[in-house]
């Protein structure tokens, strides 16, 4: 695997550079590595957190990175009608920009509802084993 040489004088660019190649070589499914790439992933536990002894766990972690997940797919919606906003008053004569926000919209929200059914999917399929 080739390395970029490092740049000391830009720190935001080394940091990208560390983790674009931690993700290469991590062999993650793709589609963690794209939600990792988008800043989508999970946080670590901290000191305390995690599975406890009856069972149950911390619903922090989890909760938190769908909230954050659904809270960034309403973003890009409301960007995209406002970008079509100020392309229909005249505001912006930027109409492939507002074309792209919607489209971005669009994909963020299909992805989000294909997540969804998995993880309804998943949970159905844990109601039907037998114990």
């Amino acid at each position: 695997m080739l390395i970029d040489p490092i740049q000391l004088t830009n720190p935001e660019a080394l940091m990208q550079q560390v983790q674009e190649n931690a993700l290469k070589s991590a062999n993650l499914p793709p589609l963690a590595q794209a939600m990792m790439a988008e800043g989508l992933a999970p946080t670590s536990l901290a000191a305390g957190e995690g599975v406890r002894g009856s069972g149950e766990t911390t619903l922090g972690t989890f909760s938190n990175f769908l909230k954050r997940a659904v809270g960034e797919v309403n973003d890009k919606m409301q960007a995209a009608e406002l970008e079509k906003q100020k392309v229909l008053t005249g505001e912006s004569t930027n109409l492939h920009q507002a074309i792209i926000a919607a489209q971005e919209a669009s994909v963020a929200f299909s992805l989000m509802v294909e997540v969804r059914n998995k993880l309804v999917e998943s949970y159905q399929e844990l109601m039907r084993m037998q114990v």
